[in-house]
């Protein structure tokens, strides 16, 4: 994906937040231990998959414990959160599994044998580890159309959750470093752009992940330099003094100039005497009117006061649709042009990929001769009624 998107010449090239959180979570399970550990609970899920008698008794069990009657999940190798739900299954049931594999009806106990206290004692503190990330990886998929405004807000929560403590164990303190390693570098280059999308999406606007009240003064001076550049305005360093190269190039410039308009016939010379353009009544009537009107502010000025007015405005509520927002912002127009730019961004590749698994549905041994146009027309009405 990466080379696709340098060969297509996309610049951002904003990679899949899902898929970034999948590679680090999986970073962080490869620590020893934990590694251990997962492959240890795997077999141990397997053997209740394998065995309808051992299925069974645990069913028992968990009626006598008054436990929820849930199956023990089984891990995917390429999907990190199957992983924890398989941790969280096994720690949700472990007293009814113990009790199973301790029953004479069960003529394999040996599966138990391996998982020593300390892995017991992991297997909580890892399942409060990776819980937010899991969060995190549901939002992703549960939103319809998440946007790169919502990267920067994920990644602070997620920096602020695998920082450093002092009361973790040393193996959990392993995983936050490996996780950190993998995902912290991952979107430095897009610091800016990901903090302009969240200013710009009016969830976020406060940059409340943000503790520098300067750094969030600077994204909002970044977007008025945008808006500027987007409506072609020049930047106020072109219309600078010049410096001293540039002031002798113009002095030469202004002489050649003078040269030129001596060799030219002075205004004295042309016959063409125009005759002054005559007032119209609405010109003597109202023109002192037009003579005291303050000059029309330029774009950098719109801007500032379009932000200004933004950033006093009340934050949209989470579940709020955030282009319908926009779209309603009549006295906003050029920070709703902006807004469309960043905001049309997507923050992952899950929506395109349910798009493929569509595909495949409709698309069968039993449907092979569907027409593409068709094929194009049933995947448009599938994913948009």
């Amino acid at each position: 994906m990466i080379l696709a998107g340098a060969g297509a010449k996309m610049d951002p090239h904003v990679r899949c937040i899902a898929h970034t959180l999948n590679l680090a979570s999986q970073k962080a399970f490869k620590v020893d231990s934990v590694s251990e550990l997962v492959v240890k609970v795997r077999k141990l899920v397997s053997f209740f998959h394998k065995s309808p008698k051992a299925t069974e008794v645990l069913r028992e069990i968990q009626t006598q414990l008054h436990l929820p009657n849930h199956k023990l999940f089984h891990d995917v190798s390429t999907r990190w959160n199957s992983t924890l739900d398989m941790l969280e299954r096994f720690w949700e049931q472990q007293p009814a599994v113990l009790n199973t594999l301790l029953s004479r009806k069960i003529k394999r106990r040996e599966a138990m044998a391996s998982l020593t206290e300390d892995d017991m004692t992991l297997i909580p503190e890892i399942i409060k580890l990776m819980s937010p990330l899991k969060v995190a990886t549901t939002l992703l998929s549960e939103e319809k159309n998440p946007t790169i405004s919502i990267i920067s807000p994920i990644q602070a929560k997620l920096q602020r959750q695998f920082q450093r403590d002092e009361s973790d164990l040393e193996v959990i303190s392993h995983m936050k470093d490996r996780f950190r390693q993998d995902f912290d570098g991952r979107y430095t280059y897009l610091e800016g752009t990901l903090h302009c999308a969240s200013a710009l999406d009016p969830r976020f606007k406060d940059l409340a992940f943000l503790d520098d009240s300067d750094a969030k003064d600077m994204v909002f001076m970044k977007i008025t330099t945008e808006v500027v550049q987007m409506n072609g305005e020049e930047e106020a360093s072109d219309t600078a003094m010049p410096n001293e190269d540039q002031a002798t190039g113009t002095l030469e410039e202004d002489q050649t100039a003078e040269t030129e308009c001596d060799k030219s016939p002075s205004k004295e010379d042309k016959t063409d005497d125009a005759p002054p353009k005559k007032k119209t009544a609405m010109d003597q009537m109202f023109g002192d009117f037009l003579s005291a009107r303050p000059p029309a502010k330029t774009i950098r000025e719109k801007a500032k006061d379009e932000i200004l007015k933004y950033r006093e405005r009340d934050t949209l509520g989470l579940d709020g649709d955030v282009l319908q927002w926009w779209r309603l912002q009549v006295d906003l127009p050029l920070l709703s042009a902006l807004a469309k730019r960043y905001l049309s961004i997507p923050a992952t590749s899950v929506p395109a990929e349910r798009v493929f698994s569509t595909a495949g549905d409709i698309v069968t041994a039993q449907r092979s001769l569907l027409h593409p146009d068709h094929v194009d027309q049933l995947i448009f009405l599938k994913k948009n009624l």
